[in-house]
């Protein structure tokens, strides 16, 4: 599913069923490359992700409620980017839902920011960002704000948390994930205030 890096992928996420992953876990399936997974998962109450023992490499934003790991636990607004975690160790309290990438990167990383107390940069005109790695950052869109044309060399990936996000292509509401190959361009703005994750480069 969307295994091609080299096409454009587009999905509004609220439009996707649940699928039962494994008990009281569910997930909503984005892209599949060999083991690489880009998707939303759901952990109901007092559920544990995978009940045997699998190592990842993880990139994972808490989209609601408290995630926890070996590592600790991470409420919502969380970034976390750890080169292994233990499925059987990922578990919570009351029901989370994360935006999560795996098996992605191969270097030795633990990258964690709390994105509700970390603080937001000036960027480009109007725009605000909170770098979370190199290549992956939020952005704070305010309204009626536009951006200037422009390519994505190495591509582009982007979740809407909040508002609507737009181009010369459509319109993007939350839950929206757009994936852009190698070079595509687009003219983004908004009408409304809007904050995306987003990932540049990545995909070269």
């Amino acid at each position: 599913m969307n295994s091609n890096y080299e096409k454009r992928a587009l999905i509004n996420t609220a439009n996707m069923q649940w699928k039962e992953n494994s008990k009281n876990v569910l997930k909503k399936l984005l892209s599949l490359k060999d083991n690489e997974e880009t998707s939303l998962i759901k952990l109901n109450e007092n559920s544990i992700l995978n009940q045997n023992s699998k190592i990842n490499s993880v990139e994972i934003f808490v989209l609601e409620g408290t995630y926890i790991n070996q590592y600790g636990e991470f409420s919502e607004g969380t970034y976390l980017k750890l080169s292994e975690e233990n499925e059987s160790l990922v578990k919570t309290d009351t029901t989370c839902v994360i935006f999560r990438k795996t098996n992605h990167f191969t270097n030795e990383q633990k990258i964690i920011v709390n994105t509700k107390t970390s603080q937001w940069l000036k960027g480009q005109g109007n725009l605000e960002v909170m770098p979370l790695d190199v290549q992956t950052a939020l952005v704070k869109w305010p309204k009626d704000e536009k951006f200037i044309p422009h390519k994505h060399f190495g591509g582009e990936e982007i979740f809407v948390l909040t508002g609507i996000f737009m181009d010369e292509h459509g319109q993007y509401p939350k839950g929206s994930w757009i994936r852009s190959p190698h070079l595509s361009a687009h003219f983004p703005y908004v009408e409304e205030e809007t904050i995306i994750f987003v990932k540049t480069g990545h995909l070269s």
